[in-house]
Protein backbone atom coordinates (compact mmCIF):
# COMPACT_ATOMS: atom_id res chain seq x y z
CA UNK A 1 0.00 0.00 0.00
CA UNK A 2 2.90 2.29 0.83
CA UNK A 3 4.43 1.76 -2.67
CA UNK A 4 1.08 2.61 -4.24
CA UNK A 5 0.88 5.89 -2.30
CA UNK A 6 4.47 6.75 -3.24
CA UNK A 7 3.75 6.06 -6.92
CA UNK A 8 0.68 8.30 -6.80
CA UNK A 9 2.78 11.16 -5.42
CA UNK A 10 5.76 10.63 -7.77
CA UNK A 11 3.78 10.19 -11.00
CA UNK A 12 3.05 13.90 -11.62
CA UNK A 13 6.74 14.74 -11.18
CA UNK A 14 7.97 12.06 -13.59
CA UNK A 15 7.30 14.38 -16.55
CA UNK A 16 10.05 16.68 -15.26
CA UNK A 17 12.74 14.00 -15.61
CA UNK A 18 13.46 14.47 -19.29
CA UNK A 19 13.26 17.24 -21.88
CA UNK A 20 10.00 17.73 -23.68
CA UNK A 21 10.08 16.80 -27.35
CA UNK A 22 10.18 19.75 -29.75
CA UNK A 23 6.87 20.85 -31.23
CA UNK A 24 6.16 19.59 -34.73
CA UNK A 25 6.85 22.05 -37.55
CA UNK A 26 3.84 23.96 -38.88
CA UNK A 27 2.34 22.46 -42.03
CA UNK A 28 3.82 24.17 -45.07
CA UNK A 29 0.40 24.61 -46.68
CA UNK A 30 -0.53 26.92 -43.80
CA UNK A 31 2.72 28.79 -43.22
CA UNK A 32 4.60 28.65 -46.48
CA UNK A 33 7.96 27.03 -47.00
CA UNK A 34 10.47 28.82 -44.79
CA UNK A 35 13.57 27.28 -46.35
CA UNK A 36 12.90 28.87 -49.74
CA UNK A 37 11.93 32.32 -48.42
CA UNK A 38 15.59 33.30 -48.13
CA UNK A 39 16.19 32.98 -51.88
CA UNK A 40 18.07 36.07 -53.06
CA UNK A 41 18.27 36.81 -56.75
CA UNK A 42 21.19 38.72 -58.30
CA UNK A 43 20.61 42.49 -58.32
CA UNK A 44 18.55 43.47 -61.34
CA UNK A 45 18.98 47.06 -62.61
CA UNK A 46 15.69 46.66 -64.53
CA UNK A 47 13.85 46.70 -61.18
CA UNK A 48 13.53 50.39 -60.41
CA UNK A 49 10.99 53.06 -59.52
CA UNK A 50 9.64 53.23 -63.06
CA UNK A 51 9.04 49.49 -63.39
CA UNK A 52 7.71 48.30 -60.01
CA UNK A 53 6.82 51.17 -57.65
CA UNK A 54 3.29 51.37 -59.07
CA UNK A 55 2.64 47.91 -57.53
CA UNK A 56 3.84 48.84 -54.04
CA UNK A 57 1.46 48.97 -51.10
CA UNK A 58 -0.45 46.88 -48.61
CA UNK A 59 -2.78 44.25 -50.03
CA UNK A 60 -5.39 42.60 -47.80
CA UNK A 61 -7.41 39.42 -47.81
CA UNK A 62 -9.60 39.30 -44.72
CA UNK A 63 -7.32 39.76 -41.71
CA UNK A 64 -4.13 38.87 -43.60
CA UNK A 65 -1.94 41.29 -45.50
CA UNK A 66 0.93 41.35 -47.97
CA UNK A 67 3.20 44.40 -48.06
CA UNK A 68 4.90 44.96 -51.40
CA UNK A 69 7.86 47.34 -51.71
CA UNK A 70 11.10 48.03 -53.53
CA UNK A 71 14.52 48.37 -51.92
CA UNK A 72 17.08 49.59 -54.44
CA UNK A 73 16.95 46.98 -57.23
CA UNK A 74 15.01 44.37 -55.26
CA UNK A 75 11.23 43.93 -55.39
CA UNK A 76 9.91 42.41 -52.16
CA UNK A 77 6.69 40.90 -50.79
CA UNK A 78 6.32 40.54 -47.03
CA UNK A 79 3.58 38.27 -45.75
CA UNK A 80 3.24 37.31 -42.10
CA UNK A 81 4.28 33.69 -41.52
CA UNK A 82 5.77 33.52 -45.02
CA UNK A 83 8.53 36.07 -44.43
CA UNK A 84 10.00 38.50 -46.91
CA UNK A 85 10.36 37.08 -50.40
CA UNK A 86 12.12 38.62 -53.33
CA UNK A 87 10.12 38.76 -56.55
CA UNK A 88 11.32 38.54 -60.13
CA UNK A 89 9.31 39.46 -63.23
CA UNK A 90 8.27 36.48 -65.34
CA UNK A 91 9.21 38.52 -68.41
CA UNK A 92 10.70 42.05 -68.51
CA UNK A 93 8.06 44.76 -68.12
CA UNK A 94 5.30 42.33 -67.13
CA UNK A 95 2.91 42.62 -64.19
CA UNK A 96 3.50 38.95 -63.27
CA UNK A 97 6.27 37.98 -60.86
CA UNK A 98 7.53 34.82 -59.15
CA UNK A 99 9.42 34.21 -55.92
CA UNK A 100 12.10 31.62 -55.10
CA UNK A 101 9.44 29.33 -53.62
CA UNK A 102 7.46 28.91 -56.83
CA UNK A 103 4.57 31.25 -55.99
CA UNK A 104 3.29 33.54 -58.73
CA UNK A 105 2.19 37.15 -58.09
CA UNK A 106 0.09 38.99 -60.69
CA UNK A 107 -0.65 42.68 -60.13
CA UNK A 108 -3.59 44.58 -61.55
CA UNK A 109 -3.48 48.32 -60.89
CA UNK A 110 -6.00 50.90 -62.09
CA UNK A 111 -4.91 53.50 -64.63
CA UNK A 112 -4.86 56.19 -61.94
CA UNK A 113 -2.75 53.98 -59.71
CA UNK A 114 -5.16 54.28 -56.75
CA UNK A 115 -6.84 50.87 -56.68
CA UNK A 116 -5.38 47.49 -57.32
CA UNK A 117 -5.41 43.75 -56.88
CA UNK A 118 -2.78 41.12 -56.30
CA UNK A 119 -3.48 37.53 -57.31
CA UNK A 120 -1.20 34.95 -55.69
CA UNK A 121 -1.05 31.44 -57.13
CA UNK A 122 0.55 28.83 -54.88
CA UNK A 123 2.55 25.85 -56.12
CA UNK A 124 -0.47 23.59 -55.62
CA UNK A 125 -2.56 25.81 -57.91
CA UNK A 126 -4.64 27.46 -55.17
CA UNK A 127 -5.38 31.10 -55.94
CA UNK A 128 -5.98 33.98 -53.53
CA UNK A 129 -6.96 37.52 -54.50
CA UNK A 130 -5.78 40.47 -52.39
CA UNK A 131 -7.13 44.05 -52.58
CA UNK A 132 -4.75 46.99 -52.25
CA UNK A 133 -5.56 49.10 -49.21
CA UNK A 134 -2.64 51.53 -49.10
CA UNK A 135 0.25 52.54 -51.31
Amino acid sequence: MRNLALAAVALPFSACLGPAPPPPPPPSELYGTPDCASTVFPADPAINAATVDRYGGVYRLGRESVTVSRQDNRFLAHRVLYGVRELRPDVPGASAFSDGCGLRYVFSVSAGGQGGWLTITDRDGSVSRWRRQAY
